[in-house]
């Protein structure tokens, strides 16, 4: 089978903002259990410190203050945010 880059975009409409979290932090939980390269970035208005609230309610690992710099997310959101086109 070839291996190849893929993405996809999830659009939620009418979702309060701890909901938002949970889906958010569900989907990296279930790719990080499936394993592989991936990042999950999160919608640029969404608000970090809201989404490191809801994690840590369940969690030890940040979005915005993991280890080394930040988590794979985080960083792969911030690198999102400072080249996107607005696509």
């Amino acid at each position: 089978m070839t291996r190849r880059n893929w993405e996809f975009t999830v659009r939620l409409r009418g979702v309060e903002e701890d909901h938002y979290a949970d889906i958010i932090n569900a989907v990296w939980m279930q790719l990080k259990a499936i394993g592989g390269d991936f990042a999950v970035i999160p919608d640029r208005s969404a608000n970090a410190a809201a989404l490191d609230a809801r994690w840590d309610s369940y969690s030890e690992v940040s979005w915005t203050a993991g280890g080394r710099g930040g988590t794979p997310q985080a960083k792969a959101a911030g690198k999102r945010r400072s080249t996107d086109t607005g696509r």
